[in-house]
């Protein structure tokens, strides 16, 4: 947990964010009196990313072995979280965890971490001006201890998520385009006995369609409890309409395992943090609840 005057720090280790939503989320981690490192040199020249592989690399590496830090923040997602962990691989991990949060590229960090240094992530986001009040306000709360378990109430997808049971598992995934990306990885997404969050933004129907075959092809979602879907904003047709709310129930009515749907967890306005790695108890039916752990 975290308390006033700890010191945490800000890294951009996939896309570059704006300066104003930098200086937005500083002022947001000194308005709950913490204390904020964010390197002068955390944005640089690169094709694609906040900065070249082996500063962004080396600003990360910086962030996780700093022994006064107890949390590390990405500031966006976007692209190049990936490109660091044939480094990352080559690191024992720190003797003392920390909290990590970030979501959507950051999905192939939170992978790594959880399934190579056995640490929880928090699949999250701190912009206040993307993001509701009440999604911060959530952060904030399971950061500083003030909250021992988070819950989302969902429907089910089909029959198997109708049957009254309870499991009882840890949670993983992340954006559904970062989990196809790991397939065939070091980090490739490890579902067994699991139960797995998938959520996604501006892809389009047959996209998806096309993401959800390829984890049933390659087999990733073998030995998984149970899939817990979240919000899959935009992606629609160039007439309007949308196809994603069909796809995801046919993949649904496929899957041999309970599928739910739970909404205010993804890219949306409303945008709840989820804790992965922790304990999770998933009660299925008509009335479908998961209780998350926050530690």
């Amino acid at each position: 947990m975290l308390k006033p005057g700890d010191l945490v720090e800000v890294i951009a280790p996939a896309s570059r964010c704006s300066e104003d939503d930098l200086s937005t989320l500083r002022c947001l981690l000194t308005s709950w009196n913490l204390e904020c490192i964010i390197e002068k040199d955390i944005f640089g020249d690169d094709l694609l990313c906040a900065n070249n592989d082996e500063n962004r690399f080396n600003l990360l590496k910086k962030a996780l072995f700093r022994k006064e830090t107890k949390a590390i923040i990405c500031a966006r997602g976007g692209y190049g979280s990936m490109r660091l962990i044939p480094n990352l691989l080559k690191l024992s991990p720190p003797q003392t965890p920390k909290f990590f949060i970030g979501m959507s590229d950051i999905t192939a960090l939170n992978l790594f971490f959880q399934q190579q240094w056995g640490w929880s992530c928090i699949h999250g986001a701190l912009n206040s001006i993307k993001y509701s009040n009440a999604s911060i306000q959530a952060v904030k709360a399971m950061l500083f201890g003030e909250v021992s378990t988070v819950e989302f109430n969902g429907v089910p997808m089909n029959a198997h998520a109708e049957t009254d049971n309870i499991i009882e598992a840890t949670m993983t995934g992340g954006n559904l385009c970062l989990i196809q990306s790991s397939i065939g990885s070091a980090w490739q997404m490890d579902a067994r006995n699991k139960i797995v969050l998938l959520e996604e933004i501006g892809e389009r129907g047959y996209r998806i369609d096309r993401m959800l075959e390829q984890l049933i092809q390659s087999k990733i979602l073998d030995g998984a409890l149970a899939i817990f879907i979240g919000d899959m904003i935009g992606g629609n047709e160039p007439n309007g309409d949308s196809k994603i709310e069909p796809v995801l129930e046919r993949f649904a009515e496929t899957c041999e395992i309970p599928v739910a749907r739970f909404h205010g967890v993804g890219h949306g306005h409303t945008n709840f943090p989820v804790p992965l790695g922790t304990n999770v108890s998933l009660q299925l039916g008509s009335n479908i609840r998961c209780t998350c752990s926050t530690n």
